[in-house]
């Protein structure tokens, strides 16, 4: 069991404070179990001290938690990692290859109707799969209606099927993130969620594989498809997050390096050193511009940036399920 002081010698890489702002968290975290799951719901020792006395606001303003202010909201305590596990994701240069060139009306921002109410996610894209078009994201980017509605969607969540999600959610519509004014980019196409019966959130991060959604687009005419690539990337292969940071960088992807694939998992760091938040559920792209990955989560470590993906290998695990082989 280690130490007092060894724990405050630990390193949660994919989280941040949201009060002070620290990432990554040093020492003991303390995450909000009634939050949905995002970037806002995750307090250092300090803050969280400083919370129990009244000195700091939990959920922040503005945030998705916010609607749950007048709850009381439960926290669960976690140790981090030794810092120097890390380590050996600092090594290696991102390589100096051409970005990819991907289609329009492959990713998109989706919008998620609920009867008459409606949440917005951060990301989607489109694959063809045997002539379909399905569009894939993150589970946890439903996260504000998986709380809402008091859905077990959770590892533990040993009775959730995707079924209930299913019924909640009667339509999709899709925008086009890439243009200048997205909001009034929709395209003409619906979709219907699909069940996966295997996927899950809050899962302790960066083992991604169960982080995934699928929904049924019909026409498939309005989206131009990416391709799901044959294999998972290799450590030390370029990747590409494909996001709008034209605005922040000019590009319609951002540079990363794979620094770790495991069964459960892909780690990449990026070329910059800022990236763009709300990312979830954004397409990581190969050389080709094939999809290697959904964008689940990221974190900050000595000046660089990571990321972690549910890789191509699980994505088709989870389609294969609802029959969707290619």
């Amino acid at each position: 069991m280690p130490s007092y002081e060894e724990l405050h010698q630990r390193m949660h890489l994919w989280h941040r404070c949201h009060a002070c702002g620290s990432a990554p968290i040093n020492g003991l975290r303390f995450d909000c179990q009634t939050c949905p799951v995002g970037p806002d719901n995750s307090l250092c020792e300090a803050c969280y001290k400083r919370y129990l006395a009244g000195m700091v606001k939990h959920p922040a303003v503005g945030t998705t938690g916010e609607y749950g202010s007048l709850v009381t909201h439960q926290f669960e305590v976690f140790d981090g990692e030794p810092s120097d596990s890390y380590l050996p994701w600092l090594a290696g240069d991102v390589p100096a290859v051409r970005m990819p060139a991907f289609p329009d009306r492959s990713v998109v921002r989706p919008e998620f109707r609920c009867g008459p109410e409606s949440y917005f996610g951060p990301y989607a894209f489109a694959v063809s799969i045997r002539d379909e078009c399905i569009v894939l994201t993150a589970l946890h980017a439903m996260d504000e209606i998986i709380t809402k509605f008091g859905i077990n969607c959770s590892a533990d969540g040993q009775e959730y099927t995707g079924g209930r999600l299913q019924e909640i959610i009667t339509e999709v519509r899709l925008y086009d993130i890439f243009a200048k004014r997205w909001m009034f980019a929709e395209l003409e196409a619906r979709a219907s969620m699909l069940h996966l019966p295997m996927a899950r959130i809050r899962v302790p991060e960066p083992y991604s594989d169960l982080d995934i959604a699928a929904f049924r687009v019909k026409p498939c005419t309005a989206l131009c498809p990416l391709r799901l690539a044959a294999f998972p990337p290799q450590r030390g292969e370029p990747v590409w997050l494909a996001v709008n940071a034209q605005s922040e960088t000019g590009r319609r992807a951002l540079e990363a390096v794979v620094v770790e694939i495991t069964e459960r998992s892909l780690i990449f760091r990026f070329k910059g050193a800022e990236i763009p938040r709300r990312t979830s559920g954004a397409p990581l792209l190969d050389r080709f511009g094939n999809v290697v990955g959904i964008n689940v989560g990221g974190g900050k470590m000595k000046g660089f940036v990571f990321g972690h993906a549910n890789h191509v290998a699980n994505i088709r695990c989870h389609l294969n399920d609802v029959g969707l082989v290619e």
